[in-house]
């Protein structure tokens, strides 16, 4: 049994760093306004491990749900990048993984509100590493630190951070550990209830495009039936009238289809509500820059082609994103955004004349947008390029070949 604050003496790592209130207050500070100022809670989550990783010298650290009696690594922190999903290097990401952990002795102890030290002797022996130990050694963990999350009395997962050195682990560290965690789990908690509202909304939508579908579709094809069924019994009558009710049938279809067009033309995101791709860009520059000391210009070159819904509203998506990362982090004087389309394929370019950044800090852009803007380019089957150097500004790009997005014909 080790001590809950002790990773080995100070011999063990002689620049261990002090960390005094102020120091606390000041990181505490930062990451209450980044939870209040960022609406990606996935994003803060990144962000709060980037700072414990940072004043805890910590190689990897990890925020874990605890959810049916699982325990499974949501976001992770490692080499310097924050990571999600299938991208995460450690095993505990995998749901397979998650079931087979036996962590029945852990969770007891995380229960309890234990913080619990682990050591290479805990990780050869405890049976919850089991499938985790050639993932350590290969990575020269010598020390894990978890702090449970608790939201009331519900232990809703814990907050891990992994280390290649035994080290002091101070009571003020661990306070501020605490406190990190209980941000974690708060965190945690707004993305659950998130999730919860937008079932809520989807769930709500499905059934007013039920109620829409049989209240006008339905009752539209049924006339239409109903018709060639007419006109079916009045061709074998000697064909007085069959005319009349097949042309009425065909008014009735034509009825269904402009029904159809609108109904999916209401399923358009709002973003794009009844504006072209161009008109939706220049008002989102616009709106962004109203009010600023931003001087802002749009451009439309070439003839507009129609594009699936979908791939419109992505295009949006990261013009959106570079635009916002322009006006918050760029400290530029112009914005411009350039839309051009050419014979076979579609230019998107959002450009500023700010501080810029080099390749090699491109890893710090992970935290604005730049993961999913090159999700949003591979969804649609484009090509994502970002320009930059230091008081050079910035220049996102976007090409995609227009015979890739156009829409599926006009079927309906």
């Amino acid at each position: 049994m080790h001590n809950p604050f002790d990773f080995g003496t100070p011999e063990a790592h002689p620049l261990e760093p002090t960390l005094d209130l102020a120091q606390a207050n000041q990181v505490l500070q930062a990451s209450l306004s980044k939870l209040a100022d960022e609406p990606d809670l996935e994003k803060f989550l990144g962000h709060l491990l980037t700072v414990c990783s940072d004043h805890f010298m910590a190689i990897e650290a990890g925020i874990w749900r605890y959810e049916n009696g699982l325990f499974r690594l949501f976001v992770s922190y490692e080499d310097g990048e924050i990571k999600h999903g299938e991208a995460i290097g450690h095993p505990g990401a995998s749901l397979g993984v998650a079931r087979k952990i036996q962590n029945q002795h852990v969770l007891a102890r995380l229960r309890k509100r234990e913080i619990i030290s682990d050591y290479p002797e805990d990780f050869a022996t405890q049976p919850v590493y089991e499938h985790f130990r050639d993932y350590f050694r290969r990575r020269g963990i010598q020390a894990a630190l978890k702090i449970p999350l608790f939201l009331g009395d519900d232990l809703r997962g814990i907050l891990v951070m992994r280390f290649r050195h035994r080290r002091v682990f101070k009571p003020e560290e661990a306070e501020l550990a605490f406190s990190l965690a209980n941000q974690a789990v708060l965190a945690l908690e707004l993305t659950r209830l998130a999730a919860v509202a937008q079932t809520a909304a989807i769930m709500e939508e499905r059934n007013r495009l039920a109620r829409d579908i049989h209240d006008t579709l339905a009752q539209t094809f049924t006339s239409i039936l109903m018709r060639l069924q007419a006109a079916a019994l009045t061709l074998d009558e000697g064909g007085n009238g069959a005319r009349a009710n097949i042309d009425r049938a065909c008014d009735l279809a034509r009825e269904g289809l402009a029904n159809t067009r609108r109904s999916v033309q209401a399923l358009r995101p709002p973003a794009l509500m009844g504006r072209s791709l161009a008109m939706a860009l220049a008002d989102c520059l616009q709106q962004m820059t109203e009010g600023t000391l931003l001087a802002s210009e749009f451009r439309l070159e070439g003839q507009p082609v129609p594009l699936a819904d979908d791939t419109e509203l992505e295009l949006f998506r990261m013009a959106q994103e570079a635009i916002t990362n322009s006006c918050k982090h760029a400290q530029a004087r112009t914005i411009s955004v350039q839309l051009t389309y050419q014979p076979d394929c579609l230019h998107l370019i959002v450009e500023d004349d700010g501080v810029g950044f080099t390749l090699a800090e491109s890893t710090a852009l992970k935290g604005f947008g730049l993961v999913s803007m090159q999700q949003r380019a591979e969804r649609i089957g484009g090509n994502l390029t970002i320009c930059s150097d230091h008081n050079q500004g910035t220049q996102v790009c976007v090409v995609l070949s227009i015979s890739r997005s156009q829409p599926y014909g006009d079927a309906v």
